[in-house]
């Protein structure tokens, strides 16, 4: 192989035994004598494939206060827009803890009222906790701005100009 010092510029060949078991060696340029690495062609190429597919799905998360979240397993969650520009779509919960906010969040709303991480919904076995993430329009739940409020099936919530309905239904066997 071929390689240039990046002193001088001046190319040298060098053979892939001079690599032996090594990432990479030290070279003496014959033009300069300064000394530059090289890294072996063999290991710097080499790429492993990740196995994202293979690693199971986690149904249970942890709140930063250590409250257990997990789905409960005899009813399907979801959220139906009542109000706004997404009206009428109805998004399934499929974690325990989903994010609601205009970029980068589970459930995406188009809507530039949200903060882009606008608030969470934490659901436990018994419970779904509604938590505003410090949004600037703030999360509405009846007419109260609320930083936390525990929600029941109908229950509904003001995120920007959404109106978003919690929905809990048995799931069909």
């Amino acid at each position: 192989m071929e390689v240039r010092c990046p002193h001088c510029a001046g190319v040298q060949s060098l053979s892939e035994e001079v690599f032996g078991l090594n990432e990479k060696v030290d070279v003496a340029c014959l033009t300069c004598g300064k000394t530059f690495q090289v890294a072996s062609p063999k290991i710097a190429t080499l790429r492993i494939d990740t196995t994202r597919e293979s690693a199971p799905t986690v149904g249970i998360e942890y709140t930063a206060d250590g409250r257990r979240l997990e789905l409960p397993q005899d009813k399907e969650i979801s959220l139906k827009v009542l109000e706004g520009t997404e009206v009428g779509t109805v998004f399934s919960v499929a974690k325990p803890r989903i994010t609601i906010g205009r970029s980068n969040t589970d459930i995406t709303l188009n809507d530039r009222v949200v903060s882009r991480l606008h608030c969470a919904l934490e659901i436990s076995e018994d419970s779904v906790l509604l938590r505003d993430l410090g949004s600037t329009n703030g999360t509405i739940v009846g007419s109260q701005v609320v930083e936390t409020a525990t929600l029941t099936s109908g229950s509904t919530f003001r995120v920007g100009r959404h109106i978003l309905q919690l929905l809990i239904t048995p799931k069909a066997a």
